[in-house]
C-alpha cells in the first residue's frame, strides 16, 4: 500500500468536502419550460439561501463536463439561445465569495 498516495487523497477528500460545505444550497425545482416547443432554452427555478448569482452549465450528452456557463446576475430565470437538443443543462448557486454549490438537472414543465 501507497501511504503517501492515500495521505494526499484524504486531503483531496478534505478539501473538496470543506468547499462544498462553503458553497450554498443547489437551487430548488429547477424546471426548463418546454410549452411553447421555440428553438431557445428557457430555465426557471426557486431560490437558494447565500446566493447572489446563478450559474446555468451546459455541456452536449457525449461530453463528461460542462463546457459552457452562463452567469444570471439577478432572478431566477434564464432564456439561452442554446437549443434543448443534445445537451444537458444544469443550474448551480454561487455566493458572494465565489463558492459554487451543486448543479441541478431540470425537470421538462409543460
Amino acid at each position: 500500500m501507497d501511504f503517501d498516495f492515500v495521505a494526499h487523497v484524504a486531503r483531496l477528500n478534505a478539501a473538496t468536502l470543506a468547499s462544498l460545505a462553503s458553497a450554498p444550497a443547489p437551487p430548488a425545482a429547477v424546471k426548463m419550460l418546454t410549452k411553447n416547443l421555440e428553438n431557445d432554452t428557457t430555465l426557471a427555478w426557486e431560490p437558494s439561501a447565500g446566493a447572489v448569482t446563478y450559474e446555468v452549465v451546459w455541456r452536449s450528452t457525449s461530453a463528461p463536463d460542462w463546457e459552457y456557463v452562463q452567469t444570471v446576475s439577478s432572478g431566477t430565470r434564464a432564456t439561452l439561445k442554446v437549443s434543448k437538443d443534445n445537451v444537458v443543462f444544469g443550474v448551480r448557486a454561487v455566493d458572494a465569495a465565489g463558492h459554487r454549490g451543486l448543479p441541478v438537472v431540470p425537470e421538462p414543465e409543460r
